[in-house]
């Protein structure tokens, strides 16, 4: 899942991930069918089964307008659930850091709000699908037309925005013939993108919260508490005050200073703090720490202590 699971959580939806697992009939019915990427090299023969029988989910899906998100692999079966043809695309696989365009449509459309025309993405593909019918092109590139689209209440994205630094280097690292197809060993495709994955990083980041926005307004999640993020690091100040990293993502404010989070920590166990700052200390980086002021002040907060609120979301 990537960045876009905690953006899913974050909107007020709970998750149930699976891996090369065929759909259970309940899908149909799921608030949300998100179908995610896979290895160029796992698209054989013994893998069509189960991609059948993902489209056919999507398929009647779409006829009763239950949304839907395809990321990758997910966005050619989106489209070939609304009738579309995928096929290998005939200027090759494309894998790293590329420009793509938004379209007229892609201008309008409020998940690109604020997006210059020409903007960098992180590409991983060698199949292609030709117009979706009854669909909105949203982005295209100068290879393939068709990066992304809206069909009804669905996205199909066929870059990767919920990839970031860390899992692009481990599927470089999983993938070596998906990287031999673009003519470069690992560790050459891992100087030549990795600095440039981490500058797109803000703009990735602000895609999956406003497409977890997006589902969680089209099927009425949010509600109760919402997910912020894992603390990975903390940093205690004078008195109460304790820094929290990784933070929210920087340019979507998913919490204000002055609102009050809990801090769940791996044993189960919890403290209260209020947000008091957001200490961006002229980083660049896509996350925000966030200065906590605790409500026990000796409190501890480990890392892997989940951070959440009650507060309505502010995106």
């Amino acid at each position: 899942m990537g960045q876009l699971g905690p953006a899913l959580r974050r909107s007020g939806f709970t998750l149930d991930v699976r891996l090369r697992a065929p759909p259970r009939p309940e899908d149909v019915e799921a608030d949300l069918v998100v179908v995610l990427g896979a290895s160029l090299g796992e698209l054989g023969a013994e893998a069509a089964p189960l991609l059948e029988e993902e489209r056919r989910l999507l398929a009647r899906r779409l006829e009763t307008g239950r949304p839907n998100l395809g990321l990758g692999l997910g966005a050619e079966l989106l489209a070939a659930a609304a009738g579309a043809r995928v096929h290998p695309g005939d200027k090759g696989p494309v894998v790293g850091v590329h420009p793509v365009s938004l379209t007229v449509a892609g201008l309008a459309d409020p998940l690109f709000a604020g997006f210059e025309e020409f903007f960098d993405v992180l590409h991983w593909h060698g199949d292609t699908f030709e117009s979706v019918p009854g669909a909105q092109v949203l982005v295209s590139s100068s290879r393939y037309p068709h990066q992304a689209f809206r069909v009804g209440a669905s996205y199909g994205v066929q870059f990767h925005p919920e990839v970031d630094v860390g899992m692009f280097e481990r599927w470089v690292r999983a993938s070596p013939g998906d990287v031999n197809r673009v003519g470069l060993g690992a560790e050459e495709l891992l100087e030549r993108e990795s600095s440039r994955l981490a500058r797109v990083q803000q703009h990735a980041m602000l895609l999956v919260e406003r497409l977890a926005l997006f589902f969680a307004r089209q099927v009425g999640a949010g509600g109760g508490e919402r997910y912020l993020f894992t603390v990975d690091s903390t940093h205690r100040l004078a008195g109460r005050g304790v820094l929290l990293s990784p933070g929210i993502p920087r340019r979507t404010p998913i919490v204000r200073v002055g609102q009050a989070i809990s801090l769940e920590r791996p044993d189960g166990s919890r403290v209260g703090g209020t947000v008091r700052g957001m200490a961006s200390f002229g980083e660049t980086g896509a996350a925000i720490p966030l200065l906590v002021l605790l409500d026990e002040p000796d409190a501890e907060v480990p890392p892997g202590s989940e951070a959440l609120t009650s507060a309505p979301l502010t995106v």
